[in-house]
């Protein structure tokens, strides 16, 4: 099923509803914007509570890879993928047929989106889709592939809590700093080693309790329960786990004084921003923080040379020092400064220097 959407500004161009009945998949593919070049955008494997749920979350989550990649400087335009978890994806085999049954739907969509590893899928995935379509990357080495993008996305994140925690405490480095990463999956993991590395005070938590242990193991970073968490007494909260994490009464009584991490949507409303800006939390947006992980695909798709490559993570490091000023200099939340520099890039206005 296919539906053209039409709305605001910069509303969706297509979605599309897909099911396959012999193995089970259902999923949707959501396209918010092609004017910069094909929307990109990963495949989240979730156990949403329906269909209706999911969609809603891909459409979100198109729009911010539109800003994610208009920030970045890619010539991509934002898309997003979703399928949903009946917990039926453990046998390899038929794991391997649905993810072609997914390349299926994306091959339909001629080439307007490309997908990529999101939460949920992993780079053979990737390679599974890719004996149907052609418009996957991020698959893995012996298949041709990037690899997994996490550790690039880690990057960006560490960058941004940095530069906020320069503005916000005048610090230059994160020896001792008390930094609460929320959701150490592939990319929360990789920023946790970061943050150690760093000399950061690191504590972690996480839905699967086993994963947070080994993480803690493996890096000396402190386990905590998932309850009560995101008020933990931080001076970063790193959320890195599902969006929406963060809502009114979050913010109301949060913590930490920078919220810097790599999940989509961390907060659960625009209203939410407002409310940490007032408290004088400085929140770096989602889309800036965390968009290693798409310019290291990106240059997969684009056929990027290693060194423009390399231009474009050292500007997307530099980026959040330079939108916190922005806003602070113009007396503005720095996700207002953040999308209104993506917008105008997307409306031809300006270009993303890397």
């Amino acid at each position: 099923m296919e539906v053209e959407l039409q709305g605001e500004p910069f509303g969706h161009e297509r979605l599309q509803v897909f099911q396959d009945r012999s193995t089970g998949v259902i999923g949707a593919i959501a396209v918010h914007s092609t004017t910069l070049g094909p929307a990109m955008g990963g495949l989240r494997l979730f156990g949403y509570e329906g269909l209706e749920e999911g969609i809603a979350d891909v459409l979100r989550l198109a729009r911010a890879m539109s800003l994610k990649n208009a920030a970045a400087g890619l010539d991509l335009g934002g898309g997003k993928a979703m399928i949903l978890d009946d917990g039926e994806w453990g046998d390899a085999e038929l794991r391997a047929e649905r993810m072609r049954v997914v390349g299926e739907a994306i091959e339909t969509l001629g080439g307007s989106y490309i997908t990529a590893e999101d939460v949920g899928t992993t780079p053979v995935d990737m390679d599974a889709i890719g004996t149907a379509t052609r418009h996957v990357a991020g698959g893995t080495a012996a298949g041709g592939g990037s690899g997994d993008p996490s550790p690039f996305t880690a990057r960006t994140v560490l960058a941004a809590i940095e530069a906020g925690m320069r503005l916000r405490l005048g610090r230059d480095s994160l020896a001792g700093c008390r930094v609460g990463v929320q959701g150490v999956g592939h990319v929360g993991g990789a920023l946790v080693a970061l943050l150690v590395e760093a000399g950061a005070e690191v504590f972690v938590t996480d839905a699967d309790p086993g994963r947070c242990l080994a993480v803690a193991e493996a890096t000396g970073a402190t386990p905590l329960p998932t309850d009560g968490f995101l008020l933990g007494d931080f001076d970063v909260l790193a959320p890195c786990a599902m969006g929406g994490a963060i809502g009114p009464s979050e913010a109301d009584r949060l913590g930490a004084v920078v919220v810097a991490g790599a999940a989509n949507n961390p907060l659960a409303s625009r209203e939410v921003a407002a409310r940490l800006a007032a408290r004088e939390v400085l929140y770096v947006p989602d889309f800036i923080a965390n968009a290693g992980g798409i310019i290291h695909v990106g240059a997969e798709v684009l056929g990027l040379a290693e060194e423009r490559t390399e231009a474009l993570m050292a500007a997307a490091c530099a980026r959040p020092e330079e939108i916190l000023a922005s806003a602070e200099r113009l007396g503005e939340p720095p996700v207002d400064v953040a999308e209104r520099c993506a917008r105008e890039r997307l409306a031809g206005r300006i270009e993303v220097a890397a």
